[in-house]
């Protein structure tokens, strides 16, 4: 167990200090204030709601890009079998890396969080010390679930394709592209379109941008986090580095 809660700790100071994490998080955050400015100018067409929506948006590619790097860096890298080699097992070393992209996210929850406040201020929005405590506490829950699911999509398949970009790819069409293909055919057929609602990227914008994390959301996010874990570290342990 110290084992793995040290290395989930390198592992997450290794992404924290990645230039692209620093670099993306502030790009991610000035966007979301220019959103809040044109929330304030154009309170009519441009509510508060989708402030966060886009930042919600535009986080995601920093999420997916930090679990596609961070299992994929070491085989870029050529690392991988030193790291698989070590005292510490595969399983644990997946976990803690998993770990570490959820525990990453929560930073980008909170700047999330701090970025709603301000826009409920400036945009004159009712607000207590209280409300905005919340908000910035449920944008850091929210941030930590989408992440630690994203972490396992990213590395389950990492340790399939042994690359960075791939995983990436994989990542934006399975979380963007996909679920409008699925909506359209859900909209055809009644029964695909019920059990599209249990389908994690079909409601991850549901949950990321609008911010809907229902029980229903919330155990389908990390259910399937489990279970994609799970088979990552399946894999993995048959996997010949």
């Amino acid at each position: 167990m110290k084992a793995m809660v040290r290395i989930t700790i390198l592992e997450l100071k290794k992404l924290l200090k990645k230039k692209g994490f620093i670099f993306g998080l502030l790009l991610v955050f000035l966007m979301g204030c220019g959103m809040t400015y044109g929330a304030y100018i154009f309170p009519k067409s441009f509510g508060v709601h989708n402030v966060i929506a886009f930042y919600g948006n535009f986080a995601s590619i920093l999420i997916m890009f930090l679990g596609a790097k961070s299992l994929g860096e070491e085989f870029d890298l050529r690392t991988a079998t030193f790291v698989f080699t070590s005292r510490c097992s595969r399983p644990k070393i997946i976990i803690a890396k998993i770990l570490s992209i959820a525990l990453a996210n929560m930073i980008i929850g909170f700047c999330g969080g701090i970025l709603y406040d301000l826009a409920l201020i400036i945009c004159g929005q009712p607000w207590t010390i209280l409300s905005l405590l919340t908000i910035l506490g449920k944008e850091i829950i929210i941030y930590l679930i989408y992440g630690f699911m994203i972490g396992a999509a990213a590395l389950l398949i990492t340790v399939i394709h042994n690359t960075t970009i791939t995983p990436f790819i994989f990542l934006i069409c399975m979380f963007w592209i996909l679920p409008s293909l699925l909506q359209m055919i859900g909209q055809k057929v009644a029964a695909i379109g019920k059990i599209l609602d249990y389908v994690v990227f079909c409601i991850a914008d549901q949950f990321l941008m609008y911010q809907d994390w229902s029980i229903k959301n919330v155990a389908v996010f990390i259910i399937t986090g489990m279970l994609v874990s799970i088979a990552a570290i399946g894999i993995l342990q048959k996997k010949d580095l």
